[in-house]
């Protein structure tokens, strides 16, 4: 046994996977954009599997896969620009009115006989403007940069994904010849397994979405504030993004609420704040756990440990992470071991 092992494939194989381990930490947002670009390729595969029945040729079959995908977010997302637009338009109007008064009455509003201004002196306020335009600037500077980060992003994972959806076989074949013989079979078994919970993963992800979505626009709609359609739009578009992306969805029904004065928008918040509780405690871990059969309790620890080391691209895929971890850990430690004691118990 120990001579069938101790070859050279298998020298050199526990040398890359050793490797491995040690440059991982050093290039974990590679590693990230790759695994983001197999969880998609998975996803979009059965689809693109029946358009290359129908074309006769798969590279074209991914590129309309990759061009209907496209499509949608472009559909889904200029309706939100144009709202965004509108609606920051109309914050610009009514603010300056709004600052005045609320100027105003806080230089008159007098604590035992003294006025706000002679506890807060303005002039230091005054004084301190030139500085937050050039902070205010520096921030615009840091979203543009972080905007063109973003399409070259999107660019070399929508590569990513076609080379993998076109070349899946050869792909494949190349993977499993880094394994030693007596292995492949497992490595195989092993790989397709993980294909098919990452995929679930995007089909569960788009159920979650939609769910956020459907509850925010019925609150929008029942408190009468404009566009429940859209805002629920944004709010499933941003559910995507753990903390940020329901803090911008806030910020957004927050600023279409604001005209309605304060009391819509403190039971908009709450509303809101209750979506985001059920959609993080009951819908998501049951969605995940259902099409990718993981226990919640394993997708509640994803997030956890994947939001401490690997970010917010990280939290984002948790899921797709803990369902490879489980496969990998279920095929290499607990089928081997389980298969040992059903032996003995029969030699018994």
């Amino acid at each position: 046994m120990l001579k069938k092992l101790l070859n050279i494939k298998t020298i050199i194989f526990v040398l890359l996977t050793v490797a491995f381990i040690l440059t991982a930490p050093k290039i974990i947002g590679l590693l990230l954009m790759l695994f983001a670009s197999f969880v998609l390729a998975a996803a979009l595969n059965p689809f693109v599997n029946k358009l290359e029945s129908k074309f006769k040729n798969r590279s074209l079959a991914a590129i309309v896969s990759l061009l209907i995908v496209f499509v949608l977010i472009i559909v889904l997302i200029l309706p939100i620009i144009i709202m965004g637009v509108k609606e920051v338009e109309v914050v610009a109007t009514i603010l300056p009115e709004k600052l005045l008064k609320f100027y105003q009455s806080a230089v008159n509003f007098c604590i035992y006989g003294h006025s706000l201004s002679d506890i807060i002196p303005t002039e230091n306020i005054i004084n301190a403007s030139p500085d937050v335009a050039q902070g205010l600037f520096n921030h615009l500077s840091n979203i543009t940069l972080g905007f063109f980060q973003m399409c070259f992003f999107g660019i070399m994972l929508t590569m990513f994904v076609f080379y993998i959806i076109v070349d899946k076989h050869y792909l494949k074949s190349k993977f499993i010849e880094f394994f030693p013989p007596h292995f492949k079979s497992k490595a195989e078994s092993i790989l397709y397994d993980i294909t098919s919970k990452v995929g679930n993963y995007i089909r569960a992800q788009i159920l979650s979405m939609f769910a956020v979505g459907l509850m925010i626009t019925i609150s929008v709609a029942i408190l009468g504030i404009d566009y429940p359609v859209l805002l629920g739009l944004i709010a499933g578009i941003c559910d995507i993004i753990p903390i940020l992306g329901p803090s911008i969805a806030l910020a957004v029904i927050i600023m279409v609420a604001y005209p309605l004065g304060i009391v819509k928008i403190i039971l908009a918040i709450i509303l809101f704040l209750t979506a985001q509780q059920l959609s993080n405690y009951v819908i998501r871990p049951f969605l995940f756990g259902k099409f990718m059969k993981l226990h919640p309790i394993t997708i509640l620890v994803a997030l956890v440990v994947a939001q401490e080391f690997l970010g917010i691209w990280g939290v984002i895929l948790s899921p797709a992470i803990a369902a490879t971890v489980c496969v990998l850990f279920d095929e290499l430690y607990l089928n081997p071991i389980n298969e040992k004691e059903q032996d003995n118990g029969v030699e018994q």
